[in-house]
């Protein structure tokens, strides 16, 4: 560990028993705590050298219901900056929001002291991380709350059902090559794309190319996005969705995308 590369680290958080106790966490570790705080005015980036690395510790508490808007303008003041939310209770939606709006991890305020040390390794280190166990249980409760409505949809008169057909060709995901689709796939895994043209035998300059398509066709601005977004499409039960939606498919890949992050 000697010879990994402090962190600036600045703090966004109203509670003090918070503060201090990850004060008191990080302090023994890599993790240098800014003697200013995101409650107050805006820090300076000329402060720091731009060369160290820069974590920002949220407290979701600190912006209610305007978590995911903090976020973005942080981005836009502190582009090299990794940003970890700290949150009392997880929220899939406002866990989406959170990544989509820029964050690189996504954290319960109840996580261990060991472990929370790790997580935010791993974000200086350019991974994105999230309480998996809280992830997957949610998944699995949408998959559970989505069975009464497959049980009504398979009920509807055949005209509907046809509408619904037209509808499902007006769908991102139908929009898809079915190489396209075998790589976004591969993107839920967490495969690079290395990996990915070894295991499609094409050349890596061509994975870029479809990733490149799929992003413009899902609307979306890379590729952990791209993941977030089919599982959310998976456990949406939408009829877009050309894989199976079973509860156990739902899990596993809510587990795939935890590497995908």
């Amino acid at each position: 560990m000697s010879n990994l590369l402090p962190v600036t680290t600045i703090l966004g958080c109203n509670n003090a028993m918070l503060r201090e106790g990850l004060k008191h966490i990080l302090s023994s570790t890599r993790f240098k705590l800014h003697p200013e705080d995101l409650t107050r005015a805006r820090v300076k980036q000329e402060q720091w050298e731009m060369a160290t690395p820069l974590l920002l510790i949220l407290d979701a508490n600190l912006y209610p219901g305007e978590v995911a808007e903090n976020i973005w303008s942080l981005k836009q003041q502190y582009s090299h900056a990794r940003i970890v939310v700290l949150s009392d209770s997880f929220d899939l939606e406002d866990m989406k929001a959170a990544f989509q709006s820029g964050a690189d991890g996504y954290c319960l305020a109840t996580t261990g002291c060991e472990a929370l040390i790790k997580y935010l390794d791993l974000v200086i280190l350019g991974e994105v991380v999230f309480p998996s166990a809280a992830f997957l249980a949610a998944i699995s409760m949408l998959g559970e709350e989505l069975e009464p409505a497959k049980e009504a949809s398979a009920t509807k008169a055949t005209s509907s059902q046809s509408s619904s057909s037209a509808e499902m060709q007006d769908s991102p995901i139908r929009t898809l090559s079915a190489r396209e689709a075998e790589i976004l796939q591969c993107l839920m895994h967490g495969a690079p794309n290395k990996v990915i043209a070894r295991k499609l035998d094409v050349a890596e300059a061509t994975v870029k190319v479809h990733i490149k398509a799929i992003l413009r066709k899902i609307r979306v601005a890379n590729r952990t996005q791209a993941a977030m977004w089919a599982v959310n499409h998976l456990a949406a039960g939408g009829a877009d969705a050309p894989w199976e939606h079973s509860s156990e498919a739902l899990s596993a890949q809510g587990h795939a995308l935890m590497k995908a992050l």
